[in-house]
């Protein structure tokens, strides 16, 4: 496979293998991986079944190949090496790499350093950290507990996960928690079960790896533990102490945001209130500057330094909060607004998916395409910032509404955008079963999933004959 002129990068090939042999799987696998694993020079053959298409089809075999080739080489495309660490990271050339060897049978891949330097995730119940500086490394824990690594650092040499119990479920419906820690390579550890917290949600690490914020659970004085039968539980609810955690919202634990700082100091920020985000999504810049915080169905870009924050916008409208019509004036966007986001997103008559149109063949777009219409936003599913929060990757909730009359219509849509400071915003996909997964350093490539697909959108990357990126 060749590489791209001026670019260089990396291809991820994760099989998951039939068999289990060689020296990568026996009790010294570590020794054996080492950063240039999975190296190679020889070209790929499958010479029977070209061989055999030749005899048949002499004519098709030809153009299968050509075909593969051309796709071979557009593919490369979608992975350049990105990132402001990207120079220091980058390979002089390219490479392939099989991961399985690497991951056996039960293995995951969480977070990737850009240009590959560096990779994280879960190895035979065991939080693992691969670098292309020293190879594979394993956080050892006791037989009954197991680990994962969630974040790293953009060198490799901090990261951050979890660990929790083997054992069966406590009883129907209470899982055991998970105690988070930071892990560096000069060989620390640190629990956060030192601050006192039992299970803990990461949702970010700088790319320096000197901040990480999470989601923590502390228990509270005298309330039963998290697998206790049910009894001991609704007997503590009828308690002081009891009544006064279930006025905060809570019962056998208080929970709140916190940062370790500096790479060790822990600050506790009751400001940002409680979670209203899922535990997939990053909410923390890689800079380590911003946090998205979301409060009343409203987006904050929090300084973590200053405190200053904006609003995270879609066209300048933020989501609606409740209240009487005059209230839905500031959560439209209305049609024929170039700020819209939705401005040009249309469909060609007779297909389903939707796309960026110009305005010399707006005309040609489907009558009942969303540009067309003005919509209420409802809400911000997920929300990823960029390495400084410039932009950020966001799915709107959005409801067809009548501008004019200033009622709300039949008809729901969801989009993938991608929304900068401005609030102005570029939108990618549209339909049910989106989640955004990441966004590059500059914005201008994003990692989403649709349905069962993994895609990549590249803003640089525009097919032949066509007028907007894929």
């Amino acid at each position: 496979m060749g590489r791209v002129p001026g670019r260089s990068g990396v291809i991820l090939r994760a099989f998951l293998p039939l068999r289990r042999e060689g020296p990568a799987f026996g009790p010294h696998a570590a020794e054996h991986v080492r950063p240039g694993m999975g190296r190679f020079t020889g070209k790929a053959r499958c010479p029977g079944e070209i061989s055999a298409m030749k005899r048949v089809f002499p004519h098709i075999g030809r153009r299968l190949r050509l075909f593969l080739a051309a796709f071979l080489k557009l593919s490369l495309l979608f992975f350049p090496a990105e990132g402001r660490c990207a120079e220091a990271a980058r390979p002089a050339q390219g490479f392939i790499m099989d991961m399985a060897p690497l991951l056996g049978d039960n293995g995951r891949i969480s977070a990737i350093a850009p240009g590959c330097r560096a990779m994280t995730g879960i190895m035979d119940g065991e939080a693992i950290l691969w670098s292309r500086d020293f190879g594979l490394l394993r956080v050892v824990l006791p037989e009954d507990q197991y680990g994962m690594g969630n974040f790293l650092s953009d060198d490799g040499r901090s990261m951050a996960g979890f660990v929790s119990s083997r054992r069966d479920q406590p009883s129907p419906g209470v899982v055991w928690s998970r105690p988070g820690f930071l892990w560096r390579y000069d060989g620390t550890r640190q629990p956060m079960s030192r601050h006192g917290l039992e299970d803990v949600v990461w949702y970010g690490m700088s790319a320096d790896g000197r901040v990480a914020l999470g989601y923590g659970k502390k228990p509270i004085p005298g309330a039963p533990a998290a697998d206790a039968p049910f009894e001991e539980h609704a007997r503590f609810a009828q308690t002081p102490e009891g009544k006064a955690a279930r006025n905060r919202g809570f019962l056998t634990h208080s929970e709140f945001w916190f940062c370790i700082e500096d790479g060790q100091r822990f600050r506790r920020m009751d400001e940002m209130g409680t979670i209203v985000t899922s535990p997939y999504f990053r909410v923390l810049s890689r800079d380590g500057k911003k946090i998205l915080d979301k409060k009343d169905n409203v987006v904050h870009i929090v300084d973590r330094q200053t405190g200053r924050d904006r609003i995270l916008r879609f066209g300048g409208a933020a989501p609606f909060r409740g209240g009487n019509p005059p209230a839905y004036e500031g959560s439209i966007v209305r049609a024929g607004d170039p700020r819209n986001p939705l401005y040009r997103w249309g469909r060609w008559r007779g297909f389903y998916n939707g796309r960026q149109f110009t305005d010399h063949d707006r005309s040609k777009a489907e009558p009942g395409s969303p540009m067309y219409d003005s919509w209420l936003l409802k809400d911000f599913f997920c929300f990823i910032p960029s390495f400084d929060a410039r932009f950020v990757l966001a799915e709107a909730w959005l409801e067809r509404f009548d501008a004019v009359r200033m009622t709300r219509r039949r008809g729901n849509l969801n989009v993938l955008a991608r929304l900068d400071e401005a609030g102005n915003g570029v939108v990618i996909d549209d339909r049910s079963g989106l989640m955004g997964l990441d966004i590059s350093d500059n914005g201008r490539i994003v990692l989403y999933q649709r349905d069962v697909e993994i895609r990549i959108w590249n803003e640089d990357f525009i097919l032949p004959g066509d007028t907007c990126p894929r």
